[in-house]
């Protein structure tokens, strides 16, 4: 499709994503999943209208880089993302990939064939129900780090460059670990490895604070219990 991306020209913080997904509680990681589907309704009610009337739906999402596990269900209901639960009913499909592989299948910026051939996505179960949602999706242009800073109205534009600089910075720290690896001198690149590290880290929680005061003030806005 003309305009795609190749996957690593993707311009989305798949470090931070990982890393915030790691540290925060599975609570406030499903209702930054419910908030960022409910922000993509809103941007996309075409893909969505098609999603309410397509057969009922579950699809498990497994990220290989990641501990984290989604569901999704989509077809004849409004369509729910939350964390896979060990006692959910068996999903009609699952698939298994990257955080990389995932988004570039969502934000068609790479042809599904292609990362199902290569095997950067493996699906088990129903692959008709993946080829479903795939040609759905394959009709829309979306950028989830457009619609997850979205999320944070106003502050929009702050967020999406401090995402981006932050993705930046550990980018250029995860190769001068590596770049250090093999140095003489390794107990000076380590300790600059850890200062950077917890600053990265410093710069998670005050993202994590951030987030919590926006979903406080926006159920104020809505008048539920904060």
């Amino acid at each position: 499709m003309a305009g795609r991306k190749a996957m690593e020209e993707a311009e989305f913080p798949t470090i931070l994503a990982r890393a915030l997904m790691a540290a925060t509680p599975s609570p406030l990681v499903e209702l930054g999943a419910a908030a960022l589907l409910g922000r993509m309704r809103a941007d996309h009610p075409d893909l969505f209208r098609a999603l309410d009337e397509s057969r009922r739906t579950a699809i498990r999402f497994e990220l290989t880089d990641s501990s984290r596990r989604f569901l999704l269900r989509f077809g004849e209901q409004r369509p729910s993302l939350r964390l896979a639960r060990a006692d959910d009913p068996p999903a009609d499909a699952c698939v298994k990939g990257s955080l990389d592989a995932l988004l570039a299948l969502l934000e068609g910026r790479i042809d599904g064939d292609a990362l199902f051939f290569t095997r950067a996505l493996v699906v088990e179960g129903d692959a008709a129900a993946i080829v479903t949602l795939r040609n759905l999706l394959d009709r829309e242009t979306i950028s989830v780090l457009d619609e997850a800073a979205s999320l944070f109205g106003p502050l929009k534009g702050f967020v999406r460059g401090a995402a981006l600089r932050w993705e930046g910075r550990a980018e250029r720290l995860g190769g001068f670990i590596r770049a250090a690896a093999g140095a003489e001198d390794r107990p000076r690149a380590n300790d600059a490895a850890a200062a950077e590290n917890q600053a990265l880290r410093a710069e998670i929680e005050a993202l994590k604070t951030r987030l919590s005061k926006l979903e406080a003030r926006r159920r104020r806005e809505e008048g539920q219990p904060a």
